[in-house]
């Protein structure tokens, strides 16, 4: 038996993987980009070493039709990882997600996003009313399913006119799976925040360029 962290991480990942293939059927839908489409009109002041550390990671997830699909998240390669985990945990838990694109596909627009309950993580932006980087301008967060798990500024809730209902499939709380294995792998979540944002999560890495990485994760199997 191996010693070797990441190669036991992903023998279980494929382990569920399977699993879940075999649990699950339905019909599949999918977006089909290439790393270039997937970041393709990214804000021009984006440092190209930035943009060097993402990669495109095709994922598997359950829907709010109660049906399989497949889609695409673009994120920085060291939580490329971390991601297919929490996927692959979404997808046997069948918590639903409503869609799954790199936010290049809606021009870049975190509150579209939003409203367009996308799941998304890499978009080279400044924190909302800030002109301080996000921690998705490195793709060290995601955030989940906001029109479920929406963002309180205090006085404005975005997407607006969403409602956050535990209750309500797709919401995450404390204490939920997803959230546990998150922290668990060693995010935050803003759900613990003063000024609640339910919906994102991100992890705090050193802010450095990588080498070597391979853009697309086509893994899991299926793809």
């Amino acid at each position: 038996m191996t010693d070797n962290p990441a190669y036991a991480r992903r023998v279980i990942c494929f382990v569920i993987l399977v699993c879940a293939m075999l649990a699950f059927s339905g019909s599949s839908i999918y977006t089909e980009l290439t790393f270039n489409e997937s970041v393709n009109g990214v804000n021009s002041e984006c440092p190209q070493w930035i943009l060097n550390n993402q990669v495109l990671i095709d994922v598997v997830y359950y829907g709010f039709d109660e049906k399989i699909h497949r889609g695409q998240i673009v994120a920085d390669a060291r939580v490329a990882g971390d991601l297919q985990i929490v996927f692959m945990l979404m997808l046997i838990n069948r918590f639903p997600l409503e869609s799954v694109v790199p936010i290049s596909q809606l021009d870049w627009d975190d509150f579209e996003s939003m409203r367009q309950n996308n799941t998304s993580a890499f978009n080279y932006r400044t924190v909302p009313f800030s002109d301080r980087l996000s921690n998705h301008a490195y793709g060290l967060a995601i955030d989940i399913n906001p029109v479920q798990n929406p963002y309180y500024t205090g006085t404005q809730v975005f997407p607006e006119d969403a409602v956050y209902d535990p209750s309500i499939p797709g919401t995450l709380y404390d204490g939920h799976p997803v959230v546990l294995l998150l922290k668990t792998l060693g995010w935050r979540w803003g759900g613990d925040w003063y000024e609640k944002d339910y919906q994102h999560f991100d992890k705090q890495l050193e802010i450095v360029a990588l080498e070597d990485i391979h853009n697309h994760c086509s893994w899991p199997l299926g793809r």
